[in-house]
């Protein structure tokens, strides 16, 4: 199975309302430019994970608008540049073998990892270890949606 980007939005007060009580995992983006990466260049500059309703994407994403998650990369690139995110909920990706959000998160910036040769940009880190007894995620990225 092919994972596929394709609903968007506007990184925004209004926009980010339509994921209020979701939990999954989400993509933050640049539009009008590329980071270079070593590898290839892409627009993405992050890949967040909400683990739970209450702390729904929603919440996560205003953190980053807001500069309230310390991360102050995603909020600048907010405000110098337009910037956008799209998301998988946590329903959908357990369709691909693993329901545990940090394997996935896992999966999705480890992956990254191989195409790009590192991290995206506003990740800090590599994110969560999958345990031994995790599932493997059946799926590939179609990373391309954010060249």
């Amino acid at each position: 199975m092919r994972i596929l980007f394709t609903q968007t939005y506007n990184l925004n007060e209004q926009e980010i309302k339509f994921v209020r009580g979701i939990a999954g995992i989400y993509f933050i983006y640049l539009t009008e430019s590329e980071i270079s990466y070593p590898f290839s260049n892409s627009k993405l500059i992050y890949i967040g994970m909400s683990e739970s309703k209450q702390n729904s994407l929603f919440k996560r994403l205003g953190g980053h608008l807001s500069g309230q998650s310390g991360n102050m990369g995603i909020s600048n690139y907010a405000k110098a540049q337009k910037v956008k995110f799209t998301y998988y909920s946590a329903n959908v990706l357990s369709n691909y073998g693993n329901d545990n959000l940090f394997d996935i998160e896992n999966f999705f910036l480890s992956d990254f990892l191989k195409h790009y040769g590192c991290f995206p940009i506003c990740n800090g880190q590599s994110g969560h270890k999958p345990g031994e007894t995790s599932n493997p995620i059946k799926a590939s990225v179609d990373w391309s949606y954010f060249d």
